[in-house]
């Protein structure tokens, strides 16, 4: 029997924040944001973006970048739209990236960010619970589960 109290469902709420990290790179800034926000007890975040160079005194500036011309962009590739798609629904995927020496790596991951003027792809392997940044050139497979 029910003692007729009923629980109010715990609510969340969502922030958009701009966060100016110090790193030698991308990768190892976005590994130490995702640390700080674990090891704060964030119960869920999403990383858009990020990984631009700059300074603590650029952070606070309004943002002056201009878009590249239309007619000078490139068609993205299907690989792109894929990576797009996974990372827009936070896909767990499995990813198999092709190093030097043909060494190969077989990545369980979500795909954090692409940047498609670098040809960049930040990951975060869940098993290692990392960050790893790959070009696009260097993944061989990708898909679901």
């Amino acid at each position: 029997m029910s003692s007729g109290k009923s629980q109010k469902p715990v609510q969340g709420h969502w922030f958009n924040v701009d966060i100016f990290m110090d790193g030698d790179n991308n990768a190892h800034a976005l590994e130490e944001l995702n640390r700080l926000l674990n090891a704060a007890g964030i119960k869920e975040y999403r990383v858009h973006s990020g990984g631009e160079p700059g300074t603590a005194a650029e952070a606070g500036k309004p943002d002056t970048r201009k878009e590249p011309a239309a007619d000078k962009a490139e068609a993205p590739s299907a690989l792109a739209l894929e990576i797009e798609r996974y990372k827009a629904n936070n896909t767990l995927v499995r990813m198999t990236v092709v190093k030097g020496k043909g060494v190969k790596l077989d990545l369980p991951c979500r795909i954090l960010n692409y940047d498609a003027a670098t040809q960049n792809v930040s990951i975060y392997h869940v098993d290692e619970k990392k960050v790893y940044l790959f070009r696009i050139n260097e993944i061989d497979d990708l898909h679901a589960g």
